[in-house]
């Protein structure tokens, strides 16, 4: 089994420059820069953007950060929109925010989102979370060529 991943394609949605970087910096740290390409967006309005053109490239999204407090389009708002649409209802979306409201993460819950995590205020902790998102990654592909070679070999037999 091979140890070379695909890119996978990371949407961060993120209005705040200096979250931006630290993101940056985390997904460099926990070694998740080599499996993904990330793009970024400011507001609602240019992720959707992105995620349209990502499509039409047939270059899709394999993950998306969102921030609920933005400009324009909120967080919620474009989650509500990601998920009504069927082109990107299935990419995980994960919401990076400061707000512990709890109806935030119920009203997040409710409109599908794949995880509510409220923004380590610790560097090593938003390290942590990108080795967690590295390992499933990881798992993902190692499950897809499994089941790829495991077909195969069942093919082979058949014949």
């Amino acid at each position: 089994m091979s140890d070379v991943y695909p890119t996978c394609n990371l949407l961060m949605i993120e209005d705040n420059p200096a979250d931006v970087r630290l993101m940056i910096e985390a997904i460099r740290e926990a070694g998740l820069d080599e499996m993904t390409t990330t793009r970024y967006a400011y507001d609602g309005d240019e992720a959707f953007s992105l995620l349209e053109s990502g499509y039409s490239m047939s270059e899709p999204f394999s993950m998306i950060l969102l921030d609920l407090n933005m400009p324009k389009v909120n967080g919620k708002e474009l989650l509500a929109r990601i998920k009504g649409d069927t082109r990107f209802a299935t990419i995980p979306v994960f919401i990076m925010t400061n707000s512990d409201y709890k109806y935030d993460m119920i009203d997040c819950y409710n409109l599908r989102a794949d995880a509510y995590i409220q923004k380590p205020t610790d560097f090593k902790r938003l390290i942590d979370f990108f080795i967690s998102v590295r390992r499933s990654l990881e798992i993902n592909h190692r499950l897809s060529v499994f089941q790829i070679e495991k077909r195969y070999d069942e093919m082979r037999v058949a014949v």
